[in-house]
């Protein structure tokens, strides 16, 4: 393993009922809170009622900012900058999922920089730290997807500009996550299958990364990958059963609270591909993640033999490939067929133009661009093999 520095300071409160804390960690800052959040699933679910009763004893002014839209926009996390400017805010509760969350740590961010910085131009575009002292962010989760509620990562589109892009700080990390599995049960089936994608594909982007030496984030990654199958067939078989979307919640979140990138380098070019997906159509992510990642496997899986034989232990321990008799590369392809059709079988896209992204010459192209050097850790993928692997997503993934 390589050498890590390993800090999650974000407080956990699991299980039925928990919204009741918000009280108590409102009580540990001074000034208003700013309630941000989507449209109206958290009046559906229950999650918007429990928090405004849990504020309601705290004598706090309460402002609110819904209509977070999916890939959060810069202009709503101005909205959100200006709000807190104007209103004295001391905590900011996002009350949704990843892109609720998301926009609030960008709301955060916005409000501490320097009167005379832009927090397109000078952070998000060029990855600048993010200063120290930031407003504190609270989150009540009501999705299981991205993970945000536990790391110190955000994504947001500059939909003037058709950019869409990630963003890593320590500072964004979430004072405290409430984590109630009973606000999953709304959730419709598209969005349940999208969610998991996306936490599935975190576990990857951290697990096919070097090295690839026998190291326990690893096995660990192997187990959280296996537990989300799991969990996955269970939600979709009974969408109500509360101890399947307990386990999907806890998934979320051990999969990108960073334990299992400990020490490796992580790759995330699926994320920096679909990225670019979605920052021209405002496709859904976990839809974009469902098309691209598979291609990427495709790939990159032969790069070199301790690579193909990473992809066959995957293929062996997390999708039980019989791997007797048979070559790491049949092995691995296997592995990439089952994780293909399991995606088919729960109705995810497996193309572009399944997931209603256009595939003409030049779209590709501006995907491309905007993907443009995507990094990676097997192989590094510029400008040309992001392209290359586009357009393989024309056609779904097969051996």
């Amino acid at each position: 393993m390589r050498d890590f520095i390993f800090h999650n300071p974000v407080k956990i409160y699991f299980g039925k009922g928990q919204a009741r804390h918000i009280a108590q960690e409102v009580e540990r800052v001074e000034g208003a809170v700013l309630v941000v959040y989507g449209g109206g699933s958290i009046k559906r679910n229950g999650a918007y009622d429990d928090v405004m009763a849990a504020l309601a004893g705290t004598g706090r002014k309460i402002i609110e900012l819904p209509g977070v839209t999916p890939n959060p926009r810069l202009d709503k996390a101005l909205e959100g900058v200006r709000l807190v400017k104007e209103h004295g805010v001391g905590l900011i509760l996002a009350v949704g999922g990843g892109s609720v969350i998301d926009c609030a740590k960008f709301i955060s961010l916005g409000s501490g920089i320097g009167d005379d910085e832009d927090l397109w131009d000078d952070y998000i575009e060029t990855g600048k730290p993010a200063p120290e002292g930031l407003i504190p962010v609270g989150v009540v989760l009501t999705t299981a997807a991205t993970g945000s509620e536990m790391g110190d990562a955000a994504v947001l589109t500059n939909w003037e500009r058709n950019r869409k892009l990630g963003y890593t700080s320590f500072p964004l990390m979430p004072r405290f996550s409430v984590l109630d599995p009973s606000y999953l049960m709304t959730l419709p089936a598209e969005q349940t299958v999208y969610g998991f994608e996306d936490m599935f594909c975190h576990t990857c982007e951290q697990y096919f990364s070097y090295p690839v030496d026998d190291n326990l984030s690893d096995e660990i990654a192997e187990g959280i990958q296996r537990h989300i199958l799991r969990s996955w067939r269970a939600c979709l078989a009974d969408p109500k059963d509360y101890e399947a979307r307990s386990n999907a919640m806890w998934d979320s979140t051990l999969a990108l609270n960073r334990i299992i990138s400990r020490g490796k380098e992580e790759d995330w070019v699926t994320h920096g591909i679909e990225h670019a997906l979605s920052a021209y159509t405002d496709i859904a992510h976990g839809a974009g993640l469902a098309v691209v990642h598979p291609h990427w496997m495709a790939y990159v899986y032969l790069v070199n033999d301790e690579v193909t034989a990473r992809f066959a232990r995957w293929a062996v321990d997390v999708w039980g490939v019989t791997p007797t008799g048979k070559t790491d590369r049949t092995v691995a392809e296997e592995g990439i067929d089952r994780y293909v059709d399991f995606l088919r079988r729960v109705g995810a896209p497996l193309t572009l133009s399944e997931a209603g992204v256009p595939d003409d010459p030049a779209s590709l192209d501006k995907y491309a661009d905007h993907a443009g050097e995507a990094g990676g850790s097997f192989v590094q993928i510029h400008r040309d093999d992001a392209r290359a692997i586009l357009e393989a997503c024309k056609e779904p993934v097969s051996f």
